[in-house]
């Protein structure tokens, strides 16, 4: 079944149960899969007043942030 997301990037989602893939359809004709996402999570982009958000938050949770590290030796300090 595919659910509207009413996204001016993203047409509509859909959900495979038995391998957790969440798929998304652009309006570009491009469609994303991502692996890795439960019912719960699927279920609270359904439940959700702004799908969108939701969206975000469910396929962005396997990635770490990237921290800088104002450390580091400036250019000459490594001689």
């Amino acid at each position: 079944m595919l659910v509207p997301i009413e996204s001016k990037q993203i047409a509509f989602c859909s959900y495979n149960e038995e391998s957790g893939i969440l798929h998304l359809y652009y309006h570009t004709g491009e469609v994303v899969a991502h692996p890795s996402i439960d019912k719960a999570e699927y279920q609270s982009v359904l439940d959700s007043t702004n799908r969108l958000d939701a969206i975000v938050k469910v396929t962005n949770k396997g990635q770490l942030p990237v921290a800088l590290d104002h450390s580091l030796p400036q250019i000459g300090e490594l001689a």
